[in-house]
């Protein structure tokens, strides 16, 4: 029937409108939840890239002011040690700079400060002189003391003289270095610093750390020995004299409590008197110019260092170089207790 036909017609439409609808209120909505998931990505990307970025500006702020506490722990030490003059001209292991005070807390973090006299060791460019001269015994007698093959003298003089003639099988000029990979030549001059060694044929890094507690380098070959700061094994290197043990550890005992002040206090020593007046004002010296600074800062976690090395004349203070790098260079120290920096001084001074 026409009408009925027309109500049929009329209802499939409209079945049809409504089914397009919530196609596409469905659309909208899958649409709308795209919409928030992507938003939610970007939200938590950036907030995740937020964090990053500030953690590592929190991160590089902490080492800088680390690295600053530490260089300026150089700066502590030095008028340590221009106070230290003005007490007195002797420089000692009693002194104040020698004594290891505890973790001073400078209200921006954590400083350890370590100072120690360069010229209480063997200046390795003594050897200059060659590896048969009276130096070159000597530090073949303080490899000894360090079980080390003193056949390493040979190669080390050979490292610092001025000529391309190798000392022996043992010896080592350009001919043996430009062979290794990468090659180098010899510097055929003095030693500029400690770590220089390593360059050096037979001078591998366990035999460095064993020489670094009794050898330096110092520009002037002719620096004498402190004899209140040498280690033992120095000092039985100096002369042969000295090989008696028990000698050496007279002397070490007593610079515990009495320091020698000059040669005469030095002879005074029991068995000190087999050598001259002369022989030991050649031999050592009793105060010190060149001292080694290790320095580390510590804030919000993080260690950063600086080591130093000190030219002392009276009360000027000159620094010939500043090495800084990550981590700390003073090994052992507890940084859980630090003092206030107003008490570090007394606690020093209560150490005697």
């Amino acid at each position: 029937m026409p009408g009925q036909s027309n109500r049929n017609v009329s209802d499939g439409a409209a079945t049809r409108a409504r089914a397009a609808a919530t196609g596409q209120r469905g659309i909208a909505l899958l649409l709308a939840l795209l919409t928030m998931v992507l938003l939610t990505i970007i939200v938590v990307e950036f907030t995740f890239s937020t964090q990053v970025e500030y953690r590592r500006a929190q991160g590089w702020l902490a080492a800088r002011r680390a690295a600053l506490i530490a260089e300026a722990g150089v700066d502590l030490a030095g008028e340590v040690l221009a106070q230290d003059f003005r007490v007195g001209s002797t420089d000692a292991l009693t002194d104040l700079w020698a004594r290891e005070l505890p973790p001073i807390d400078t209200g921006n973090g954590r400083l350890i400060v370590r100072i120690e006299d360069e010229q209480g060791r063997f200046n390795l460019n003594r050897l200059s002189a060659g590896a048969t001269s009276i130096e070159g015994k000597r530090m073949q007698t303080l490899l000894g003391a360090l079980q080390l093959d003193p056949a390493l003298v040979a190669p080390l003089s050979d490292w610092i003289d001025h000529n391309q003639d190798a000392v022996g099988g043992a010896g080592a000029e350009d001919a043996y270095y430009t062979t290794l990979k990468p090659p180098y030549t010899a510097r055929n001059g003095p030693l500029l610093s400690f770590a220089e060694l390593a360059l050096v044929k037979g001078f591998t890094p366990a035999i460095v750390a064993r020489l670094r507690p009794v050898a330096t380098v110092l520009p002037d070959p002719a620096i004498k020995v402190n004899i209140n700061t040498a280690p033992p094994a120095v000092l039985a290197a100096l002369d042969v004299r000295l090989a008696d043990q028990f000698l050496v550890q007279r002397i070490v005992e007593r610079r515990k409590t009495e320091p020698f002040t000059s040669v005469a206090s030095l002879r005074a020593l029991d068995g000190m008197q087999v050598f001259s007046e002369s022989d030991l004002d050649r031999l050592v010296t009793f105060s010190s110019n060149y001292f080694r600074v290790r320095s580390t800062g510590e804030s919000g976690g993080v260690l950063q260092s600086a080591e130093a090395l000190l030219y002392r004349v009276d009360v000027r203070i000159q620094v010939l170089y500043v090495l800084t790098r990550r981590g700390p260079n003073i090994a052992g120290a507890d940084l859980s207790a630090p003092v206030p920096i107003n008490d570090a001084g007394r606690l020093g001074a209560a150490r005697l």
